[in-house]
């Protein structure tokens, strides 16, 4: 029995293994292609100058289909095509580009460790050498490609979007701090909302994050669950914009990492199953009673540990009110979805130092992470039940009620 149950592990960790290759060479693909079309505009633009001027002898002529090499592999892509006198003139970038692999595997290794000031080096310089194009422009490129991404998210237009919940979660990166909106809507699909990138998770950060949602379309007159991740700044923001009445639900899963920071280590196990005896509970009043044994249980062993587990005054178990079932409940219990888009790369991010080579730098590289990590997003399981929930969460009265039948 142990030796399937092994086999079976392991060839789940060679299935995700796949699913994880399968991502980031897709997203490497994307953001070399996306490089490869910004170098271009780089030329015409210095040629021609901006777009639908006027004052030079040369001129943009369309495009004609060219390819470039990506990962050893032809790839099509649209050559843009420059006159003057209506004779062609070359686009130097395409001829340096065309047979050269801008995947390659080299390059790819400098990609894989991440843009950062310390490891962004290495990949311009693979490129600038490989091609003759300037270091300067090959930089100027791939920076552009990046914040496509970023103002793609913080532009989406969201009023014709029916939402559910929101999950909002501060993702770190160094001294830097990334706040991300998620929403699920009422079909069970996953959206990244928005990003706000600063020094500290700040209410104002917070706050900000909201008033670009919902000057984008999204309905603050609208009843939602949020799911957090405790921040106390950001539940001020909601409260602040939303309403104090909000129904908050406290991802479980930073509250049993923090209040495992104060416990020993041989009481970790323990607290584990307790934590998952409380929130497994389908009764809301059950939960209760669990919750409440493992405060005196906790209160027994560490006081901070016990401030730590009071500090969330049960908001671990909002959830729980709506009796929705355990499949959706399982989403619906964490900010897990917004961590999950960042968990390949956030091992690599940890071992950066330096993100400071220019001021949105975290926030574009956070976006190109999320906005490939979407296409991949499925359908949240047990969507069926959102409809309800969305009906719930409307004549819920947080403060007074326990459960909404």
């Amino acid at each position: 029995m142990e030796n399937k149950e092994f086999q079976e592990s392991f060839q789940s960790i060679k299935d995700y293994r796949a699913q994880v290759q399968e991502i980031v060479s897709g997203r490497m693909r994307s953001a070399m292609t996306d490089m490869v079309y910004q170098l271009f505009e780089e030329e015409l633009e210095f040629i021609c100058g901006p777009r639908y001027s006027r004052g030079s002898e040369y001129y943009r002529a369309g495009s004609d289909q060219g390819s470039v090499y990506i990962n050893g592999q032809r790839a099509a892509i649209k050559k843009p095509r420059v006159k003057k006198n209506s004779k062609e003139v070359e686009v130097k970038t395409y001829s340096a580009l065309r047979d050269f692999d801008i995947l390659s595997e080299r390059i790819k290794e400098h990609m894989i460790r991440g843009v950062s000031t310390r490891d962004y080096e290495p990949l311009l310089d693979e490129i600038s050498s490989g091609t003759g194009l300037k270091k300067s422009t090959v930089s100027t490129a791939f920076v552009k490609a990046s914040r496509g991404a970023l103002d793609d998210f913080n532009s989406r237009e969201l009023s014709k979007l029916d939402f559910v919940a929101l999950m909002i979660d501060g993702v770190g990166f160094g001294n830097k701090t990334v706040m991300v909106a998620m929403g699920i809507d009422v079909e069970g699909q996953k959206h990244i909302l928005g990003l706000r990138e600063g020094s500290t998770e700040n209410w104002e950060l917070c706050r900000d994050l909201f008033e670009s949602l919902i000057s984008r379309g999204l309905k603050v007159d609208e009843k939602y669950i949020f799911v957090i991740d405790g921040s106390k700044a950001l539940r001020k923001a909601i409260n602040k914009v939303f309403g104090s009445d909000s129904a908050v639900q406290r991802c479980v899963r930073h509250k049993e990492r923090n209040v495992l920071k104060y416990l020993p280590k041989e009481r970790h196990q323990e607290f584990r199953r307790r934590w998952k005896l409380v929130h497994g509970c389908v009764d809301y009043y059950k939960a209760e009673q669990e919750y409440n044994d493992l405060v005196d249980w906790v209160g027994r062993i560490n006081d901070a540990a016990l401030s730590s587990l009071e500090e969330a005054n049960k908001e671990t178990l909002t959830i729980l009110k709506f009796k929705i079932p355990p499949l959706l409940k399982k989403t619906l219990l964490s900010t897990n979805p917004i961590e999950s888009a960042f968990s390949y790369t956030q091992y690599r991010v940890d071992r950066i130092k330096n993100w400071r080579s220019s001021p949105d730098q975290v926030g574009r590289w956070a976006a190109t992470v999320l906005l490939h990590a979407e296409k991949k997003f499925r359908t949240v399981r047990g969507f069926m039940h959102l409809p309800k929930l969305k009906e719930q969460l409307k004549n819920l009265d947080i403060e007074k009620q326990s459960e909404v039948a």
